[in-house]
């Protein structure tokens, strides 16, 4: 019983770290949960992929599919505060800015946004309204998901999965990166999470952040092309961080889960080329 009531304490404090939604009173605060509730991350996705679905769903009575998605994807900056997106943010402005790992740390660190990092998070939204745009308008074709036929209920499951698999197959991978290479600073806002991370978090993290993504790859083998473009992104950034500031930051986990939800959207037409 209390090994249960440890692991619903770790997911909310997970949560609570992600995100704005507030935990309940009685689950309390210990530091040194954090490291462990970061394997609650992909969990933490699939809630918000959830939530993101109803408000899409809901705009899209009203509206086009872009303007719904576009509307949803604004509510989930509420909802979490814009976390992972000023994370994305701040590493532009190091990276784009700094010659010296302690001037890219440095730059990752003051709160205020640079040239890069407008450019560059400004260029991430766009390609994520551009890119389910262009999925929806091919998916648009078959009428979308109000359309009542044989193929209804199945179109309604894979748009589902679309919207869970990028939260939460982006955050399992921003919680592998934690593996693969050391915290590059000695002290900072992740510090507490980026410790003692280890083979079994990271099995327990995959189960739903890669189990929906494959779901997705088994309904619709085409969408197994995202790869192409997360792979090679994933890799850039495991790169520029090895080479510029030889390990990762909070900032750049945030960094590495928006390039690959990115990836993850804008790879949609893939998915709707096979309905």
């Amino acid at each position: 019983m209390k090994y249960i009531l440890l692991e619903i304490r770790l997911f909310f404090v997970c949560m609570s770290f992600l995100t704005r939604i507030p935990s309940p009173r009685w689950v309390g605060f210990k530091e040194e949960w954090l490291h462990h509730s970061i394997k609650y991350s992909p969990t933490v996705g699939l809630i918000l992929g959830c939530l993101q679905f109803f408000v899409f769903v809901l705009f899209q009575i009203l509206f086009k599919p872009t303007i719904a998605f576009t509307l949803s994807v604004g509510f989930l900056l509420i909802i979490t505060g814009a976390f992972h997106e000023d994370g994305f943010s701040d590493f532009c402005d190091g990276i784009g800015g700094g010659w010296k790992r302690d001037d890219i740390l440095r730059i990752m660190k003051d709160s205020r946004v640079g040239s890069f990092g407008a450019v560059g998070i400004s260029l991430l939204v766009l390609l994520k309204i551009l890119g389910v745009s262009e999925s929806f308008r091919l998916y648009e074709k078959n009428g979308f998901i109000f359309t009542v036929n044989s193929k209804s209920e199945f179109q309604l499951l894979s748009v589902w999965l679309y919207f869970i698999s990028a939260h939460s197959f982006s955050r399992f991978l921003s919680v592998f990166m934690m593996k693969l290479l050391p915290y590059a600073k000695e002290e900072g806002y992740a510090k507490p999470m980026a410790k003692e991370i280890t083979w079994p978090q990271i099995l327990f993290a995959s189960l739903l952040g890669v189990i929906p993504y494959l779901a997705l790859v088994y309904l619709h083998p085409n969408f197994l092309f995202s790869l192409l473009c997360i792979i090679p992104s994933y890799f850039y950034m495991f790169s520029l961080m090895k080479r510029w500031i030889q390990g990762f930051t909070g900032d750049c986990l945030g960094a590495v889960q928006q390039v690959v939800e990115t990836c993850v959207w804008i790879s949609g037409v893939f998915l709707w080329t096979s309905i």
